[in-house]
């Protein structure tokens, strides 16, 4: 070992060379080192620039924007125009319910304080009987009704059925009694004078 060492160190004098020392190589290394990181450093900030950029074009909406939106949507929908028609007099409500079948007709009533509807068009009155009144489901295309306190209820029954019948028949659902033969016909009367008054309505969503 001591034999190539020596010419090692002929060879490099002969060349003019300095053999380098240990510290000098470590000093080097660190300097390359140092080098690197920096140069590494210089990048980063650029790349913390552009992220921010990125995050610059998701910013919230600001709060008037947020309190516009929310104030269309919860507007509430424009008001129309419609008529309300009711009886003048109390207790000139009647609901009947009639059943048939061949040629046997039972009724049934119910009579109410009070009731009225909505119509979208004001109706032409000028035929109407205050003594016959007016069937509302056959002559009012309505949106809306409503029927106050029901308090008298009576039925009629036909002479040709007994009333052990009768009383059957009313223990029956109306699937039965359609099982059996019969039609339900419902219907509700306004009688005496009428009552029109225009109202605002808000139109269902």
């Amino acid at each position: 070992m001591p034999v190539r060492t020596k010419k090692t160190k002929a060879k490099r004098a002969k060349r003019g060379m300095k053999p380098a020392s240990r510290a000098t190589a470590k000093k080097a290394k660190k300097a390359k080192k140092s080098a690197a990181k920096k140069a590494v450093a210089k990048t980063r900030p650029a790349k913390k620039t552009v992220k921010k950029q990125k995050q610059g074009k998701r910013t919230p909406a600001r709060r008037s924007v947020k309190k516009a939106a929310n104030k269309r949507a919860t507007r509430t929908p424009t008001q129309k125009t419609a008529w309300k028609i009711s009886p003048e007099t109390s207790q000139s409500v009647v609901d009947i319910y009639i059943w048939k079948k061949d040629d046997l007709k039972i009724e049934h009533l119910t009579v109410y304080r009070s009731g009225w509807i909505i119509v979208d068009q004001l109706p032409d009155l000028s035929g109407y009987s205050p003594d016959e009144g007016v069937n509302i489901f056959e002559e009012f295309e309505f949106e809306d009704h409503q029927l106050l306190d029901g308090s008298e209820e009576t039925s009629f029954f036909p002479k040709e059925l007994p009333v052990e019948e009768c009383e059957r028949l009313m223990t029956l659902s109306e699937a039965q009694l359609v099982d059996e033969g019969w039609t339900i016909e419902p219907a509700t009367r306004f009688s005496g004078p009428l009552v029109v008054e225009e109202v605002e309505v808000i139109p269902s969503a």
